[in-house]
């Protein structure tokens, strides 16, 4: 229900099954202009563009199973 929804204080209910799909543009975005900045030629800027989203992605991936692991299964170990 929209109707009822406090922006800033509420999440969006319909994003709240799948706001991790939101590091896609994110991460595309912040490929674009970092690689804009930094890149001298025209000619390779989308393949730069293209590696360095699937490499930021993979980076959030590996800190996202990484973090799962450490809190399911070796704090549980410790404590």
């Amino acid at each position: 229900m929209m109707a009822a929804w406090i922006p800033f204080l509420q999440p969006i209910p319909q994003l709240v099954g799948g706001w991790y799909l939101l590091c896609i543009p994110l991460v595309v975005g912040v490929s674009m202009v970092y690689r804009a900045i930094w890149t001298d030629q025209d000619g390779p800027w989308v393949r730069q563009v293209v590696a360095m989203s699937l490499l930021l992605l993979a980076g959030l991936i590996g800190v996202g199973v990484f973090l799962a692991v450490f809190v399911q299964v070796i704090i549980p170990a410790i404590g």
